[in-house]
């Protein structure tokens, strides 16, 4: 009876060999690294960093300039008032583009308005900033997620098309009452007509 052949073991690959493969993975993450710094730098001192502002299309009112606002002045912005933007007789004003303003704020592990009326099938400009910390500010049921920074204006654009109850919710972690951050939407029939703003 004859025996079937042994196999070799496969060849290994030997200390120095092993240390040239070490020294270029090395290399390319110091290569990937070093550009990342050289543009986040280059970001920051251009300005160019996404602001979540108007390159959105959309143009803020007043004292919010890129984007930007002062979250220790907030009484001397729009985000003075939250809500939906309305006229004295409590009907929502559309704007120059077309859809209804309303404004957000973040803070203290809650959402200001806690509650926020809107109609059906008109475009809404949700305008969201923080008082605070980073937070996340998420609608279910949509693709509005975004990271609300304190001194930063996130404009996000939505239309409800059905009359009923959608949420907002921070999804990212900002301290022990988190969990507690929740907004809601109450979505109502579509209104007659909105007036425009003057």
């Amino acid at each position: 009876m004859s025996r079937a052949p042994e196999s070799s073991p496969p060849a290994r690959l030997d200390h120095h060999a092993l240390e040239r493969y070490e020294t270029a993975w090395l290399g390319v993450a110091l290569v990937m690294t070093a550009l990342l710094f050289v543009g986040v730098l280059a970001s920051v001192i251009s300005g160019t960093y996404p602001l979540l502002d108007a390159g959105s299309g959309h143009a803020h009112d007043g004292p919010i300039v890129r984007g930007r606002v002062d979250p220790k002045n907030l009484a001397a912005t729009p985000f003075a008032k939250p809500g939906l933007v309305v006229d004295a007789a409590g009907q929502p004003l559309l704007n120059d583009q077309g859809t209804l303003d309303a404004y957000i704020v973040a803070g203290n592990f809650t959402f200001q308005p806690a509650v926020l009326r809107v109609p059906a099938g008109l475009p809404v400009t949700l305008h969201v900033t923080a008082t605070d910390v980073a937070h996340g500010f998420e609608v279910t049921g949509t693709n509005i997620n975004a990271e609300i920074l304190p001194g930063h204006v996130a404009s996000l654009t939505v239309t409800f098309r059905h009359p009923g109850e959608q949420h907002a919710i921070c999804n990212e972690y900002c301290g022990v009452g988190h969990h507690n951050m929740i907004t809601r939407f109450v979505v109502d029939p579509p209104a007659t007509g909105a007036k425009e703003t003057q």
